[in-house]
């Protein structure tokens, strides 16, 4: 690879039914790329890439309008919805030959552009990974940053090693894209897989921004679906502690008979054995069939995301 300095920046971008905010996110998103090549900091070869996952709106129309009539937009279209995540993998693995380093944000200018420069200078200085981190969540309401506060927490508790308050706006260099493809995870939670790569890594600090237009896609269900992939993904903790439970119950049991042997068991004391006797033998089953179904995910081996469409993604790949 040359040296670091003017690299191709691609920004990867998912959306999905994205159509309110897309304009204000294009100019924005333009301006400070734009500024960013004037100023010699990047190639003027580099790209914001929109990845369409499969939205029902009218985001791919307008996407691929602006990739086939302005140099330096760029689209990928998915045949279905896929995920937040696999449509995010799907960006940056089909980028990775065309670029140097590639930053992903969401679409709806939370993540602050005005953080690029910073990454990219953080690349520069020899980082293949840069992590944006949270430093408030003004944008956000109460419930979401609840959520997010215990979801890192939490994580970090399992044994997962997640950066606190690192969402999906980072920046990856190829050579860690090309790491990253070598990952199997039918279900990818890329939180917890990019920094079991082991490049050397930064951080910037930024100030999560309100929404600018539409609604957020995390719904409550989304959100615990979330973290179930990451917790199952990343940690076997929670059939440790279905086990750990199970040698209480167990040992709280004997005891409870050793000093009540010849008495007479009440209703309440034989109801309430069986509901916790039940209720720890369903918890474990379904602990043990989210394992089981990602085993099964990852043994069909079904594609993570098919394209329908890519326009003004390449470029001269023998330079990179």
């Amino acid at each position: 690879m040359k040296k670091r300095e003017q690299g191709i920046l691609y920004l990867v971008i998912p959306c999905f039914n994205e159509e309110e905010v897309l304009e204000e996110t294009a100019r924005e998103l333009d301006q400070a790329m734009s500024a960013m090549i004037g100023d010699g900091i990047i190639s003027s070869e580099s790209r914001i890439v929109f990845v369409d996952d499969g939205s029902r709106d009218r985001t791919w129309e307008i996407i691929s309008r602006w990739a086939r009539s302005r140099p330096l937009f760029a689209a990928i279209g998915l045949q279905a919805n896929a995920g937040h995540q696999n449509a995010l993998y799907a960006g940056l693995m089909e980028v990775r030959t065309c670029c140097h380093m590639a930053i992903s944000m969401d679409a709806d200018l939370q993540d602050d552009p005005a953080l690029l420069p910073d990454m990219v200078k953080r690349f520069y200085e020899g980082n293949d990974i840069v992590y944006a981190v949270r430093r408030s969540r003004n944008g956000e309401g109460l419930f979401k940053r609840a959520s997010a506060f215990v979801f890192y927490r939490f994580m970090a508790a399992m044994g997962a090693g997640i950066p606190k308050d690192c969402g999906d706006f980072r920046l990856m260099s190829r050579q860690a894209m090309e790491a990253l493809s070598l990952f199997g995870e039918n279900r990818p939670f890329l939180r917890g897989l990019i920094p079991l790569l082991g490049f050397p890594s930064a951080q910037v600090f930024f100030d999560r921004r309100p929404r600018r237009g539409g609604k957020s896609k995390y719904s409550l269900k989304n959100m615990v679906g979330f973290a179930m992939d990451g917790l199952i993904s990343f940690s076997a903790k929670p059939v440790h502690m279905i086990l750990a439970a199970g040698i209480f119950l167990f040992l709280a049991a004997g005891t409870w008979l050793l000093f009540h042997i010849g008495n007479e068991p009440g209703t309440r004391e034989v109801i309430a054995a069986i509901w916790a006797a039940t209720g720890l033998l369903l918890t474990g089953m379904g602990v043990m069939g989210q394992y089981i179904v990602r085993i099964w995910q990852g043994q069909t081996g079904r594609p993570r995301y098919l394209l329908k469409d890519m326009i003004g993604v390449g470029g001269d790949k023998d330079s990179i």
